[in-house]
């Protein structure tokens, strides 16, 4: 009967109970082919012989996950593995399953990260280690944030105030009341200098400002669009309106001044055009920066009616040059015919 009960149990899927430290294993449920046993309130392994092939000092073991169980004695965690060694002494308050070969432990207060053989690839000194995201994690020391690696190095030290979620492995920092620029392997690529700094939009550009002027970023941190203009506008079709000085222009998406900041207002372009004013009269100029309506008009609407006549005007002189083309083309046919 003893027997039977024996092989009945290893043919069960390993079952585990819930206590503190998370899920435990109990005896008589084996796990490839290793169980526990419990002698006055402690834990050791057996085998499928009942053979102890560890200490039972433990109280509390585990279930294996990739070889590997968790083990608590005197109130401290660690590892152990399948033939029943100690690779992780319990020394630790807590201890994390291992994820990419890395687990996170605290002791003391403190958090660090230890890799499968137990040795600390990252030193227990830290205040907060948060989930790693790509390979990457967040810490804190005394305060300030950084940046470390899956494998313990520290990318970027905690000298930051606050560091924002990475988009594509870009995020925003904080530091002394600027804002910055990082990317996830801890590379600084625009300097906490700025009062504000947008998010990217859909051309991969974000809004900065600085001491009161405006400008816009690159992905690479550069100020592709100079922080330099009292006002700046939002990106519509490739171009936003500037203003320097007083005057205002327009840039494109690529940083170009492609309508330098000469006139006194301009308003947003609309289906490619956009009305400006000089010295007191209004004009119409392209997308592309050329002058289509000299600045002539004592209003904008007049400049806009100006345009419309000057269109009126293009296409009957385009009829016009349709028409003699089609009657220049008719009179050679008859010619040749009456030949």
């Amino acid at each position: 009967m003893k027997h039977l009960l024996l092989s009945l149990s290893v043919l069960f899927v390993a079952v585990s109970a819930r206590g503190q430290g998370g899920e435990v294993m109990q005896p008589g449920v084996y796990q490839d082919g290793i169980s526990v046993v419990k002698q006055n309130g402690k834990y050791g392994l057996i085998d499928v012989t009942h053979r102890v092939f560890t200490p039972v000092i433990y109280e509390s073991i585990s279930p294996f996950t990739d070889g590997l169980a968790k083990v608590k004695r005197d109130g401290r965690y660690g590892f152990v593995n399948t033939l029943g060694l100690e690779v992780v002494a319990p020394v630790y308050d807590s201890i994390t399953p291992f994820r990419n070969g890395v687990a996170k432990v605290k002791k003391n207060g403190y958090y660090g990260l230890i890799d499968r053989s137990g040795r600390e690839v990252a030193s227990v000194s830290y205040d907060v280690i948060t989930d790693f995201e790509d390979g990457v994690a967040k810490i804190w020391k005394r305060g300030r944030c950084g940046l470390i690696s899956i494998s313990g190095y520290e990318l970027a030290p905690c000298v930051y105030n606050a560091i924002d979620e990475f988009v594509n492995k870009i995020a925003m920092v904080y530091k002394d009341g600027r804002f910055g620029l990082i990317d996830n392997a801890g590379n600084q690529i625009a300097q906490p200098i700025y009062k504000e700094i947008a998010p990217f939009d859909e051309n991969g550009l974000a809004f900065a400002s600085r001491d009161g002027k405006y400008g816009y970023l690159s992905y690479m941190g550069d100020e592709i669009i100079p922080v330099q203009y009292d006002e700046i506008s939002n990106f519509i079709d490739g171009v936003a309106r500037v203003s320097k000085n007083g005057r205002y222009g327009f840039v494109n998406t690529l940083g170009q001044e492609f309508i330098t900041t000469i006139y006194d207002s301009a308003t947003a372009f609309s289906n490619g055009l956009a009305v400006v004013e000089s010295n007191g009269r209004f004009g119409v100029v392209d997308i592309q920066g050329r002058t289509v309506v000299p600045c002539n008009y004592a209003t904008r609407e007049d400049a806009v009616k100006a345009f419309d006549n000057l269109t009126i005007v293009k296409k009957d002189k385009n009829k016009d040059q349709a028409a003699a083309s089609s009657k220049k083309g008719t009179t050679k046919a008859a010619v040749k015919s009456a030949k």
